[in-house]
């Protein structure tokens, strides 16, 4: 019998140059079939299940059954003490007798002639079944690369498998162990490349925060698992679950049927309330934001924008809703009883802004200025008359966590020192805890607590970049910086505008937005913008 060692050569170079087991495995099959003419081949490998080997690949005519490749412990162990073992051998007979009569039955019925059991530090990791009419005796050249073969297998199965397990840690989350906020991103935009018809819904815990200060971060874990198991429970096949925030979770299905995803939604959301352990006390409500590809959204942004707006729509109209967005959603804005809704925290929003002033008139005037100039931004950007009035409270609310620091350091003329710095960021947070217990206000969160992020990153309190800080953060920096360079404070002389101007196009990608900055300086310009 010829061997052509280039093809043995290939063989190599497939399997120590990939970490891919289904490429190790079809490697492995074709350097067999290569090397053994016999009737039929199966190999079965060791599925992280103590006895349990699946059958992996096989050649040539051989039946199986998924009950055959099941192995007593005893088995096992005399299989560990050999490598390849001539079934009609007299060292088979002792395994042959700890065999069932029907596995004993197939090993006939399909002329199985010889075994060839794979192992790594002498575990068996998975054994090659040889089918042979004739039963012959393998030559020394065919049982000399049969024993190089898997020889080479089990470090690359090790390391394909490290490498997969490595893998699959970073797109999970570690609470949870659905797919992460990251690997969301890169499934939406992939299945929209694909131009799969999609639907993407978003549920949300309502005042999850909340709900861990009354009964503790365990407790507040129970619950994020127990929304994660029914999630799953609800899921049907190609329904891929991911964790999307700390208290939100994803799903993305296939097909776009309204109604079946309100369907889902219900389900999902019963299991929940169902499950929660203190639903006694605390009636746990989900807000359910949904929306479709491609009839409704066009893109990967735009159905991930969607679907955010979804729940932001759902959450306005109360809490534990199911919302489906659609075309011509934002004229909602226009809505009598969404007007209501501002005018109703309106008065909130004043009377703080009001106890700012009484501590520090600056600040009030500041957050005068940022909410105007910011609002002038956002209707540049033609943004839709819900997030403008976001973006106007956002401005105004900013600065409110300045009450919790004390006077000595906002009135202060001169530097601040370190420690004082590190004070005077923790506005910042207090800002988001005093906003998170006002009645419908905290969509204004995501805005307040980036506006001190920097786009390079190295701002503060996430210290987030890029397109990862909120959108309304981002216009709220620039506001909240120009400002700050051209008013007049207590320890310093208001800076001109042109020398402000001159420091947004400087720090244009690194502290700004660089595609907000220069809509900023042309509204300046065209007198639209100024101090």
């Amino acid at each position: 019998m010829t061997i052509q060692t280039d093809n043995f050569d290939q063989y190599l170079s497939s399997v120590l140059n990939t970490l891919d087991t289904d490429a190790i495995y079809d490697a492995m099959m074709d350097a067999f079939t290569n090397i053994l003419h016999v009737d039929g081949l199966l190999l079965c490998t060791n599925q992280q299940a103590r006895n349990i080997y699946h059958v992996t690949r096989t050649y040539g005519d051989i039946a199986y059954r998924k009950k055959y490749c099941v192995f007593d412990r005893s088995v096992l162990n005399e299989l560990r003490n050999r490598t390849l073992v001539h079934v009609d051998s007299n060292e088979f007979t002792l395994i042959k007798a700890l065999l069932t009569p029907q596995k004993r039955a197939w090993l006939e019925i399909e002329n199985i002639s010889y075994m060839y059991v794979i192992k790594y530090n002498q575990a068996v990791i998975g054994f090659l079944c040889i089918a042979d009419h004739t039963h012959r005796s393998l030559n020394e050249i065919e049982i000399k690369y049969l024993h190089k073969i898997c020889q080479y297998v089990p470090n690359a199965l090790r390391n394909a498998n490290i490498f997969q397990k490595s893998y699959r840690t970073s797109l999970t989350d570690d609470l949870t162990s659905l797919y992460n906020r990251k690997h969301a991103f890169e499934c939406i935009e992939a299945a929209c490349l694909a131009m799969a018809p999609k639907t993407l819904m978003l549920f949300d815990i309502d005042d999850f925060k909340l709900y861990n200060e009354l009964y503790g971060a365990k407790e507040g874990d129970n619950l994020i698992q127990h929304c994660a198991q029914a999630l799953l429970q609800e899921s049907s096949d190609g329904d891929i679950c991911f964790r999307f925030g700390a208290d939100e979770f994803m799903i993305m299905r296939n097909g776009t049927n309204v109604e079946d995803a309100k369907a889902f939604a219900n389900r999902v959301i019963h299991r929940i309330i169902h499950s929660s352990t203190n639903s006694t006390v605390w009636n746990v409500t989900v807000t359910c934001g949904f929306s479709t590809f491609p009839v409704i959204s066009s893109d990967a942004a735009s159905l991930l924008h969607n679907t955010e707006q979804a729940v932001y729509y759902g959450k306005l109209d109360g809490k534990g809703n199911i919302c489906h967005y659609q075309s011509g959603m934002e004229a909602r804005s226009q809505n009598p009883d969404l007007k209501v809704a501002y005018d109703k925290v309106a008065p909130t929003i004043y009377a703080l802004t009001a106890a700012i002033d009484a501590k520090d008139t600056y600040t009030f005037i500041h957050s005068m200025n940022v909410s105007k100039y910011a609002v002038i931004l956002a209707e540049e950007l033609g943004m839709n008359q819900n997030e403008i009035e976001i973006v106007r409270d956002a401005g105004l609310l900013h600065d409110i966590g300045k009450i919790s620091i004390p006077e000595r350091i906002l009135q202060k003329t001169s530097r601040l020192t370190d420690e004082e710095y590190e004070i005077m960021k923790t506005h910042v947070e207090n800002s988001t805890k005093m906003i998170r217990y006002l009645p419908d206000m905290d969509y204004v969160i995501p805005a307040v607590v980036g506006h001190h992020e920097r786009y390079d990153g190295k701002g503060y309190p996430r210290g987030l970049a890029g397109k990862d800080i909120p959108y309304m953060a981002r216009i709220l920096t620039i506001a909240d910086c120009f400002d700050a360079m051209t008013a007049r404070r207590p320890y310093k002389q208001p800076m001109s505008v042109s020398y402000a101007i001159s420091e947004l196009e400087k720090n244009s990608g690194t502290q700004f937005d660089p595609e907000l900055v220069p809509v900023f300086v042309k509204l300046i310009y065209e007198g639209k913008i100024s101090v």
